[in-house]
């Protein structure tokens, strides 16, 4: 495929848009249901490992603000320790998308959605006895696709940090250890060949003023309200859905 060619229209697009999603991966989240089909109505040949490999890059420049931010309150050593069956389980999860096709989207689109809607549900789930089993399963679908993510993350750490007033501590934690995972897995995508110059670099140099301009937001304006974030947020299950399946059925056809 042809990238370079698209260059020149597609890195502008790429640029304004990896700012727009930045902002609202940081004042609502969900950002990926924005991303996936962005990337697959600008790149319509692209494998499922492309399109989520260098979306991944975009998260990776977007979080390295809210790390440089907090890294006092980062307990290093322990979130590595904790962290070693979710990195085995990040690599597992991108090594199995790396080639596939992206009518494989569709389905992952659909499971992104449900484990969106039942985190909450599920991290209360999450014990002492289950702790490793749950670290693996976050760290494959953290590969995978890895939307909503942060949810399971905090359930895990709380574990080590169960007081509600470490509540905000282990919310840095839980963000620290999802930017290890987003690096797991560009470093797996990028063994398999999927990181586009062409595609990451515009797309992160949106998302990284995206991030930051959305933190700026958050502390001067606050959160929108509940309500507002999640009409946002089920727009953006709707639109990623019809997109997957779009291009699921368009691949079925041909």
């Amino acid at each position: 495929m042809d990238f370079a060619a698209l260059l020149d229209v597609n890195s502008l697009i790429l640029a304004f848009t990896g700012f727009i999603i930045g902002i609202l991966g940081v004042v609502i989240g969900g950002a990926m249901f924005f991303a996936v089909p962005l990337m697959q109505w600008l790149f319509p040949l692209a494998s499922f490992g492309i399109v989520v490999g260098n979306i991944k890059m975009g998260s990776f420049f977007r979080s390295i603000g809210s790390t440089i931010s907090t890294h006092k309150h980062i307990e290093y050593v322990d979130n590595f320790k904790l962290s070693l069956a979710a990195f085995l389980g990040t690599i597992l999860g991108a090594s199995a998308i790396a080639q596939l096709d992206q009518a494989w989207l569709l389905p992952a689109v659909v499971l992104a959605i449900i484990l969106a809607l039942l985190a909450p549900k599920l991290a209360h789930k999450i014990t002492n006895r289950t702790f490793h089993l749950a670290s693996l399963l976050t760290g494959i679908y953290a590969g995978l696709f890895g939307a909503g993510i942060g949810v399971l993350l905090i359930a895990l750490l709380r574990l080590k940090h169960p007081s509600d007033e470490k509540i905000a501590h282990v919310k840095i934690q839980a963000r620290f250890v999802e930017w290890l995972l987003v690096i797991t897995a560009i470093v797996t995508h990028f063994l398999h060949g999927n990181l586009v110059t062409s595609i990451w670099v515009p797309w992160s140099i949106g998302g990284l003023i995206g991030g930051y301009t959305g933190g700026v937001m958050l502390d001067k304006m606050g959160k929108l309200s509940g309500k507002v974030q999640k009409i946002i947020l089920y727009v953006a299950f709707a639109f990623a859905f019809i997109v997957a399946a779009f291009k699921a059925f368009d691949i079925a056809l041909s």
